[in-house]
């Protein structure tokens, strides 16, 4: 369901219109990234999961700080979205739910000493993915933007995020719960992820039936399914 904070237009905005946008994700290759398939069968040891949770941490920390300069180039009615997401990231208000928190949570009941989990090495896939991301998710110096509407290109990067992390965290979760761990609240976002996806295909929407923006949503949305190609390598080599 779409937040009950975001204004009206984006509120009213069908949803339905832009779910074409879901089925593209589920057949793109990096929806059947071979990582998923080794996330579902995998006995993870702690050395796996430590890079593994360690590698998701730095993209998910960089994806929260890029969405606050998202909200800079947003219209005035797409801006609450934008940040009610980044909200809900940092804790709603309680410094100590923050999302990160939860995730480093997770490492630390599985075993995994503080210091090797924050002395662990990043893998290149991860900073591919930061790379080409923010291409799209902050499109403004970027040549290839000039000519279209760049908010768009950014809801259409979100969006593309949101619905791949459904698929992220019902992988993730059935890999950790060999480790006793798939009630831990860090996979409350199986359903969060849900919820923000209804929200970004109501963000797409918006731009495509309110600024007709389809082809700029579709960019943004596209660049970034090949964008997770490089953090799905990354997470893959995380546990190889």
């Amino acid at each position: 369901m779409t937040s009950a904070t975001l204004e009206p237009l984006l509120q009213q905005a069908d949803i339905s219109s832009a779910s074409y946008l879901t089925e593209i994700a589920r057949q793109h290759t990096c929806a059947n990234h071979p990582l998923f398939e080794k996330l579902a069968s995998i006995n993870l040891t702690l050395d796996q999961a430590c890079k593994l949770l360690r590698n998701y941490d730095v993209h998910a920390t960089f994806l929260r700080r890029l969405l606050l300069k998202v909200a800079t180039i947003m219209p005035e009615p797409a801006v609450c979205f934008v940040l009610e997401n980044v909200r809900t990231e940092y804790g709603s208000g309680h410094p100590d739910w923050r999302h990160q928190l939860q995730l480093q949570d997770l490492a630390f009941a599985c075993g995994i000493d503080k210091t090797t989990y924050f002395d662990t090495k990043i893998e290149p896939g991860i900073w591919q993915f930061i790379q080409k991301a923010t291409n799209f998710y902050y499109p403004v110096k970027q040549h290839f933007a000039k000519a279209m509407l760049r908010p768009a290109i950014a809801a259409g990067a979100i969006t593309a995020t949101e619905l791949l992390a459904i698929i992220e965290f019902q992988n993730l979760q059935k890999a950790f719960a060999k480790l006793g761990q798939s009630q831990h609240i860090w996979f409350n976002h199986v359903a969060i992820e849900v919820e923000h996806s209804d929200e970004s295909l109501a963000l797409a929407e918006y731009f495509i039936s309110e600024h007709q923006a389809k082809a700029e949503v579709e960019f943004g949305f596209y660049g970034v399914l090949e964008a997770n190609c490089h953090l799905y390598n990354g997470l893959a080599a995380a546990i190889s």
